[in-house]
């Protein structure tokens, strides 16, 4: 062999991590999130992650086996002072340590625009949908290793890959064992292809559904293959992974039902697989989503709203949308409220200016009314005293 299963191991593990390093890039970047994200992703989370994964690995070693560490062991030196590698890495301390690293980055960046800005569980959305996949390719490096497999099968009817692996140096010696790693690997390649259609699809759920979806996919798998190791690491006699397992199963289920029971609570439409031509803020945590306060979906919402408003009038359509391009769907409610507001407003004094014209023209006819009324009664008196004059000479005659 070229390569030393070391070198396998290490290759597979830090090949995985650059891939998912540059999906995420080509992902934040198609829905509008700040790609310096990403890159600050890599500088911190990574190294925290593989303290993480080290750390849950050696203290679990530490209590469970009586294994004696030092310091320079933790690190990958031997104690001729070579060095041998991280030869012993737990999954879930990685998880810990990589969710650790996305808060502190999460608190360095309250302070952006919000359209760049991305929340931690649009953070978790985003990178738990690519650590899947590192997960699939890092457990082929189990297998250079010649670990992470199940119980000895001594039924040559099932010796064969890849239902069971051959391993030199198992625990129950040289044999054929339950080939753990690719049970989870393939699951977890399925998973990835799922959370992407997911993630990426026409069909919007909440934001965090993804995380919650990861958390049942993968808490179902690692609960069945730790149930097969024969490798594994116990609190007490109860298995840990297989406990942790159970717990982020839970927590996947939880976040989906807290959704939906509040979305029932509020009198507002569950937000899962819905399309996203009919998304609005009808559904419930619609607008905390990505959807409503940035990227595309947004933009291409408001243009085709435009494109119908100003079908007829071509050019002012075209300056219409050059004016809205840019700007979210929560601004331009703000702006059509506006509108609606100053409508109103013009519309109220219209109708006290037509009030008080209604009210001047009704003076003027009381006024026209009682001048012929003057009128009327002047000439009245006056043909009263001309009958008056014709009566007193008739008298004299």
């Amino acid at each position: 062999m070229l390569l030393s299963a070391f070198n396998w191991y290490g290759g597979l593990i830090g090949g995985g991590m650059v891939l998912c390093i540059v999906l995420a890039y080509f992902m934040a970047k198609r829905r509008g999130y700040d790609t310096d994200n990403v890159f600050n992703v890599a500088i911190i989370c990574i190294p925290l992650a593989i303290i993480g994964a080290r750390t849950y690995f050696v203290v679990n070693d530490i209590i469970h086996n009586g294994t004696e560490w030092t310091i320079g062991r933790y690190f990958g030196f031997r104690a001729d002072g070579s060095f041998e590698g991280f030869a012993g890495l737990a999954i879930y301390g990685g998880l810990i340590g990589g969710i650790i690293g996305a808060l502190i980055i999460r608190i360095f960046n309250r302070k952006k625009p919000l359209p760049k800005q991305m929340t931690f569980i649009q953070m978790a959305d985003l990178y738990f949908c690519l650590i899947i996949l590192g997960q699939a390719i890092g457990r082929w490096g189990n297998f250079a290793n010649g670990e992470a497999y199940g119980q000895l099968i001594s039924d040559p009817a099932w010796q064969w890959f890849p239902f069971a692996v051959f391993i030199e140096n198992g625990k129950f010696g040289r044999g054929w064992y339950n080939a753990c790693f690719f049970y989870e690997s393939m699951w977890n390649l399925i998973g990835f292809g799922l959370l992407q259609w997911l993630y990426n699809g026409k069909r919007k759920s909440f934001d965090g559904f993804c995380f919650a979806f990861y958390c049942i996919w993968y808490g179902i798998i690692r609960f069945f293959v730790e149930g097969l190791r024969s490798d594994s690491m116990y609190f007490g006699s109860i298995k840990a992974n297989q406990l942790l397992s159970a717990l982020i199963f839970l927590l996947g289920a939880g976040i989906i039902i807290y959704h939906i029971v509040m979305a029932k609570r509020s009198h507002k439409k569950i937000m899962i697989f819905v399309d996203e031509k009919d998304l609005s803020l009808d559904y419930y945590g619609y607008e905390k989503t990505f959807m409503y306060l940035k990227t595309t979906f947004a933009q291409g919402e408001g243009k085709e709203s435009e494109a119908e408003e100003n079908g007829s009038a071509q050019g002012e359509g075209k300056e219409n949308k050059q004016a809205e391009e840019g700007k979210s769907d929560l601004e331009q409610e703000t702006e059509k409220r506006a509108d609606e507001s100053k409508e109103s407003e013009r519309d109220e004094e219209e109708n006290d200016l037509i009030e008080q014209e209604t009210e001047m023209r009704a003076d003027e006819s009381k006024e026209n009314a009682q001048g012929e009324d003057k009128e009327n009664e002047q000439s009245e008196d006056k043909d009263n005293e001309q009958v008056e004059g014709e009566e007193n000479v008739d008298e004299k005659h």
